[in-house]
């Protein structure tokens, strides 16, 4: 186990053996002076304080019984024995809308941990929509845009993403519904499947943004087979589809339009680090209002792609230096002086 894990535990540790001393102090009390000894701890020992004391007795219980991630575990569960940037793994575990409080966790506060969680999981959901759409062309030059299209909506619905997450145990790794609030089924599945695009986004950070990488995770492990499966069922997709000229210039639109989408959101995350979600997003509209881009710009940007031999570091940094970086600079400069 790490040092900072080390940390957790022991902190884990000492918290229970206070509340353990403060039962026993409760306990001796009780037995020194029988029914009074209320009066030693609740200020209004006529009211109604046994009820109420028992549903706050009852939500800390709840919440101490997960109080950090299991982070080895997770490195296990995820096949990065390795992985070092273990606070992005946190990050993604720890999300929990219900609660105002995350005890025992070992990561900055700065901001807000939902922020955080949120950049991670967007950033995620963009890097995998590329890589999906990257392997489908790839693998399945037989496939036009639309079966494309449909075959990632599929592969990236938040059902088909929860059962990834279940793979992976991430329903038992994170903390989670500590409060033990009903939640819907759908809803539950909508989280575990924004869980495990957060874990993604934290793989591919990990991975020093290493798309192939991180994507060969991802491929390897779910769309894979996944894929098989979906197209298994329908095997007319692949078996005697011709490609005209037209069709592959539209399959390398929905190629170039996913890899946009992707190498924004990537620098977008970086450039501003303390950014909400909304606010990356907003950035990314005015991107495009700002029509920085020429006509038919997702099907060059396609061709520029496979030009450079599918490497998606050289297409970034072609995309961020000749058109992003000077764009979003531009921006920031309108939004400042409109400020002042």
């Amino acid at each position: 186990m790490t040092a900072q894990g080390t940390t957790t535990v022991e902190k884990s540790l000492q918290k229970v053996l206070e509340k353990l001393e403060s039962a026993r102090k409760m306990q001796d009390d009780w037995m020194k002076n029988g029914i009074n000894f209320v009066d030693l701890y609740v200020d209004d020992a006529g009211g109604d304080w046994l009820a109420e004391w028992g549903k706050v007795a009852a939500e800390d219980l709840e919440v101490d019984r997960i109080t950090s991630i299991d982070v080895e575990a997770i490195k296990i569960a995820i096949g990065f024995s390795n992985f070092q940037k273990t606070q992005l793994l946190e990050i993604a575990l720890t999300h929990r809308g219900d609660t105002k409080d995350l005890r025992g966790t070992s990561f900055d506060s700065s901001v807000d941990r939902d922020v955080k969680y949120k950049r991670l999981a967007i950033l995620g959901s963009a890097i995998l929509s590329a890589v999906v759409t990257d392997y489908l062309y790839r693998q399945y030059p037989q496939l036009d845009r639309d079966c494309i299209s449909n075959l990632k909506s599929q592969l990236l619905d938040k059902n088909k993403l929860s059962e990834f997450a279940i793979s992976l145990s991430l329903q038992e790794l994170s903390l989670q519904s500590v409060h033990g609030k009903e939640t819907e089924k759908s809803e539950y599945k909508r989280f575990l499947g924004e869980t495990f695009e957060a874990v993604f986004g934290a793989i591919y950070l990990e991975c020093d943004r290493d798309f192939l990488r991180a994507g060969d995770w991802l491929i390897q492990n779910f769309i894979s087979k996944a894929v098989v499966e979906k197209i298994s069922q329908k095997s007319d997709l692949i078996e005697g589809t011709k490609i005209s000229p037209q069709i592959a210039l539209k399959r390398r639109r929905i190629l170039g339009g996913e890899i946009l989408e992707a190498i924004a959101f990537d620098y977008l995350y970086h450039r501003f680090p303390e950014g909400n979600v909304s606010q990356l997003t907003h950035w990314k509209k005015m991107l495009v209002a700002k029509e920085i881009f020429p006509k038919e710009f997702k099907t060059k940007l396609g061709n520029q792609y496979l030009e450079l031999g599918s490497n998606f570091s050289r297409t970034r940094d072609w995309l961020v230096n000749n058109f992003i970086k000077t764009a979003v600079a531009e921006l920031v400069e309108e939004r400042e002086n409109q400020l002042n």
